[in-house]
């Protein structure tokens, strides 16, 4: 949680079992211990890494930390109330000093925190995008993205890797509109609203189909340009994003890699004759690829399938019948009208009649988290049977 307003300046502390550290971009005052606060500010140092790579500002000002333990352990009145609330209830805020000067700004924030890691990575991607933009953005942004530096441990690994309440809650739920998700508000409410803002931004951001146009977004939200919303940036895909957010939630494990399974929309589906074959190449490591076909309602289709492909790096290759437990089986999945049908099982041959006109996708059948280490290629001949 991220909160402006005017403060007199930092915390002065002095008490026994508060200790300040310090390494590069950050002051800790804690009274955690000298070992925890060390690897503390050493995956604070790596966070601040990648999220300065992301905005591509590498991080000019210090960020000061108060990680509390024990509150019995702080001088009494050297916190702010709101963050002795805070801090209570097991969360933290960041509180900023901003003052202009012209056009220019300076802006100094301070990040109040229980002693949690993932919490303090939290509030310090507030009291950076406040100290090197003036502002954290709207909250769907600002706590979608500070809940994505929650996350960041390692630079390059766009895989989900997330605690397993949120998961749970958010491949249970309808998600609401996005017209709805991201309307500007001005107070941060429960977990809940955090968990479908991070897995918002977190798609926008790693989707080949959407990462340079959310990164515009997120310049602009940031410097308060007037007219930038979500809507403004991504009204004309509204939809296209709505399909893949919906995928993406009922899929949601640790491990997904939401660059490896984006939804193709370029790609152009034709019907194809009687008796004709059409050979279909599938990638193991990979969601749901286009076939190019567009299939007809109540019509047969023989799919047979050739090659192998393996579901781990040391794994025995299979074809695409998959092994004993039927990972590896070659799947299909029909899309008409932002809407997929049941996945059906297809292996190495079959016939499959669809219910309804729409494109046909095939993917290779392993647990959406464990795509990235798939390697290897089935090709599958896709014939249309006479009537």
């Amino acid at each position: 949680m991220g909160l402006l307003v005017t403060l007199p300046g930092g915390p002065r502390l002095e008490a026994a079992g508060v200790v300040t550290h310090r390494s590069k971009n950050f002051i800790l005052h804690t009274d955690d211990g000298p070992d925890r606060a060390k690897k503390l500010l050493e995956q604070l140092e790596r966070m601040l890494g990648i999220v300065s790579t992301y905005w591509r500002r590498p991080n000019r000002h210090v960020i000061e930390c108060c990680v509390v333990k024990d509150l019995e352990n702080w001088p009494g009145g050297k916190l702010p109330p709101l963050a002795v609330k805070k801090i209570r209830s097991g969360s933290g805020v960041t509180i900023t000093v901003k003052r202009m000067q012209g056009n220019a700004f300076f802006a100094k924030s301070i990040v109040y925190a229980v002693a949690d890691t993932a919490t303090t990575q939290h509030e310090a991607v507030h009291a950076y995008c406040h100290q090197m933009f003036g502002s954290s953005g709207p909250v769907w942004y600002s706590e979608g993205m500070a809940e994505m530096g929650r996350y960041w441990a390692n630079d390059g690994d766009r895989s989900v890797q997330a605690d397993r309440g949120p998961i749970r809650y958010l491949r249970s739920i309808k998600p609401p509109p996005l017209k709805t998700l991201t309307r500007t508000g001005e107070t941060s409410d429960g977990w809940q609203q955090y968990a479908q803002r991070w897995a918002l931004c977190h798609l926008l951001a790693n989707n080949p189909n959407y990462g340079q146009r959310f990164r515009t977004l997120g310049f602009s939200l940031l410097g308060q340009r007037p007219g930038a919303s979500y809507l403004a940036f991504f009204g004309t895909m509204n939809r296209e994003i709505e399909f893949e957010y919906k995928v993406f939630l009922r899929n949601l494990e640790n491990g997904y890699r939401v660059d490896l399974c984006h939804w193709d929309w370029k790609s152009r589906f034709r019907r194809h004759r009687e008796g004709r074959t059409v050979k279909v190449k599938i990638e193991a490591g990979r969601g749901w690829q286009a076939s190019r076909i567009a299939v007809q309602a109540d019509r047969t289709y023989k799919v047979t399938a050739t090659g192998q492909w393996q579901t781990e790096a040391d794994a025995e290759p299979v074809d695409a019948d998959g092994d004993g437990k039927g990972v590896g089986r070659l799947q299909a999945v029909i899309w008409s009208d932002y809407q997929l049908t049941r996945a059906v099982e297809l292996g190495t041959e079959a016939t499959f009649k669809p219910d309804r006109d729409g494109k046909l996708f095939f993917r290779c059948g392993d647990a959406w988290g464990r795509l990235h280490d798939n390697t290897g290629r089935i090709t599958a001949s896709v014939k249309l049977e006479p009537r």
